[in-house]
């Protein structure tokens, strides 16, 4: 069997991946094998990727030799996923690499190891392994085959081991810190070489596994809010917007707000609500409902809600203050706002919040600046959640 040589064909690699359509289960009937996603959460957008090629040298070193850039569908799972491949005929084989981005700038590295293969081959179990053999595993015609989540989650880890400092396929010097990865981009390759001409073929899929919810693409690992935005979206407070965003410089509006307080109460039935500008048929109508009920939020003189109207940094501690005292939760409050420079600027019905907010590390300053009437992005409130639920012992 041929030596499968990726290092000349990663740039061509997006037009061998087959289209699909989405659902809970993805199929992919292709010409010599079936390849099958089943998972709770799933997406498959095209995305545009750039990836550095890295080869040995002369001493045996990986040095990077180009970079190409090309489109394909990013199948992007949930780590409950489990992933079915059916051949149609004898001679399929099927390998494993992965494209890691060890210092987080969005470029992932790709290796080609010449002579001494670096990349992974299934065999007839399942399994993962790095091969240093001329051959592969063929699988059997019309045998289901299953590849799990854990098998590529734990050879994923190693393959950025091995690339990091002082690992076996350490990269060049130029890469800088590593950066803790969700899960590198898997390129999972099934194979077919035609007895009569000797001709490869290859099928090519892209691969994601994420823990419980699918990560945001503006949303990355080395952001200071990575952390605050997955708990909240695996917690069911946030969700993302349209096209696979999160939006985390968005800004938060009153309606909003409503929506992840009541999200974090469990969604509680209330009385209608009485706002001239809040229809049955809006998306936040319980969530606002429920928030005039409880007095987290008020309307207006003139009987308005103004859902769209942006929320102010004290103005969200103060609503959150309020929830913490319909939740039971600590409402104590020391911080000394003098020691900021506008803490004097922090408005007299927001100030216990202000100080309660500090005191429980919900918010910090920045420099010596509270900034209350500072509007709130979307991660911003992710991150303030993401503390209120640590740091108040909810969860």
């Amino acid at each position: 069997m041929k030596r499968y040589r990726r290092w000349l064909t990663a740039a061509i690699a997006a037009a061998l991946t087959a289209a699909l359509s989405l659902s809970t289960a993805l199929a992919y009937a292709d010409s010599f094998a079936d390849f099958r996603i089943d998972a709770s959460g799933i997406d498959a957008p095209e995305r545009d990727i750039s990836v550095d090629l890295y080869r040995r040298d002369e001493t045996g070193k990986f040095r990077m030799e180009d970079t190409v850039k090309y489109s394909c569908k990013l199948n992007r799972v949930t780590g409950d996923a489990s992933f079915y491949i059916q051949p149609k005929t004898a001679g399929v084989w099927v390998t494993v690499d992965y494209l890691t981005d060890l210092d987080g700038n969005g470029v992932y590295e790709l290796l080609d190891g010449g002579a001494d293969p670096v990349w992974d081959v299934m065999d007839a179990q399942g399994g993962l392994a790095l091969t240093t053999a001329e051959g592969s595993t063929t699988l059997s015609s019309g045998q289901t085959y299953i590849l799990s989540p854990e098998v590529l989650i734990l050879r994923s880890r190693e393959a950025v081991q091995a690339r990091s400092a002082g690992g076996t396929y350490e990269l060049d010097a130029g890469q800088g810190t590593v950066v803790p990865q969700t899960f590198p981009l898997c390129m999972i390759k099934l194979h077919y070489t035609d007895l009569a001409d000797g001709q490869d073929q290859t099928q090519t899929y892209y691969l994601e596994i994420y823990d419980k919810v699918l990560i945001p693409f503006d949303i990355s690992p080395s952001d200071w809010y990575y952390e605050a935005v997955k708990y909240v979206l695996e917690q069911g407070y946030f969700s993302g917007t349209d096209g696979g965003q999160f939006d985390p410089d968005g800004k938060l509006t009153r309606a909003q707000l409503a929506q992840v307080l009541w999200t974090m109460a469990d969604s509680p039935a209330a009385e209608a609500t009485q706002f001239t500008d809040v229809a049955s048929s809006d998306w936040f109508y319980a969530a606002v409902s429920w928030c005039q009920q409880e007095n987290l939020l008020a309307g207006y003189a003139d009987g308005s809600f103004s859902p769209n109207d942006l929320l102010s940094r004290e103005q969200m501690v103060s609503v959150l203050h309020r929830y913490a005292r319909y939740t039971g939760s600590n409402l104590r409050g020391t911080a000394d706002l003098s020691q900021f420079s506008d803490g004097e600027l922090v408005s007299s019905w927001a100030v216990d919040s202000m100080r309660w907010a500090l005191t429980n590390g919900l918010i910090t300053g920045t420099g010596d600046a509270l900034r209350p009437a500072d509007t709130v992005a979307r991660a911003e409130l992710a991150s303030v959640l993401y503390a209120y639920d640590l740091n108040l012992g909810l969860r």
